[in-house]
C-alpha cells in the first residue's frame, strides 16, 4: 500500500507515491519531525568527533569501511528525501563518499593524526521542501577535519553534514556533481 504526497523537487511541485512504511512517523526522531514549526536547538558535535577521527583513520588506511557509520544511513535518507525512489541517489552519494576517501588517501600523510572536526559558520536549518526533502534537519557546510602530519597542521574539508536524531552525518565529503 502506498500514500500519495505532493512534494517539492528542484523547485517544482510533484506528486509522488511513497510506501506507507517509509512515512511511519514512529521512525522519525523528534528533532526531524515534519510537523516542527521552528528549528530545535542546533545539536553539538557529540559523537561526531569520534566518527571524524575514524574518518581520518579510514583516509590514512585507504579503508572506507572504517568510517561508514559517519555517512548518513540509507534508512534515514529514505525517510528524509521526498523522491519516489531515494535508493539510487543514496547509492551515488555513498559511492562518491567511498571514492573521496580513496582519493584523499593519495594526498594525506601516512602519519596524520586527528586533532578536531571544526564547524564553520556555514550552517542552517533546512525546512521541509528544501533540498528535495520531506523532513527538516540542520545542515553544516564546509567543516574542517583538522589533523597534524609531519609536525604541521593540515585540514580536509567536509562539504556537507546533516543531523538525524541529534547526531551529525556526512552526506557529501567533497563537492558532489549530479
Amino acid at each position: 500500500m502506498s500514500v500519495t504526497r505532493r512534494v517539492w523537487i528542484g523547485g517544482a511541485l510533484a506528486v509522488a507515491a511513497f510506501p506507507r512504511t517509509v512515512l511511519a512517523q514512529d521512525a522519525v526522531p523528534e528533532h526531524n519531525r515534519a510537523s516542527l514549526t521552528e528549528a530545535p536547538p542546533r545539536p553539538p558535535l557529540g559523537t561526531g568527533a569520534e566518527r571524524a577521527a575514524r574518518l581520518l583513520d579510514a583516509i590514512v588506511h585507504d579503508d572506507p569501511e572504517r568510517a561508514d557509520d559517519f555517512f548518513l544511513s540509507r534508512d534515514a535518507f529514505r525517510l528524509i528525501k521526498a523522491v519516489p525512489n531515494p535508493d539510487p541517489l543514496w547509492e551515488r552519494l555513498h559511492t562518491a563518499y567511498v571514492n573521496d576517501i580513496h582519493a584523499l588517501h593519495r594526498t594525506t600523510a601516512a602519519d596524520a593524526t586527528f586533532t578536531q572536526l571544526r564547524f564553520t559558520g556555514r550552517r542552517g536549518w533546512v525546512v521541509v521542501g528544501e533540498e528535495a526533502n520531506r523532513l527538516p534537519y540542520w545542515a553544516q557546510r564546509h567543516s574542517m577535519l583538522e589533523h597534524r602530519a609531519a609536525g604541521h597542521a593540515a585540514s580536509i574539508e567536509v562539504r556537507t553534514m546533516i543531523t538525524w536524531n541529534d547526531e551529525w552525518f556526512i552526506t557529501h565529503l567533497s563537492e558532489f556533481h549530479h
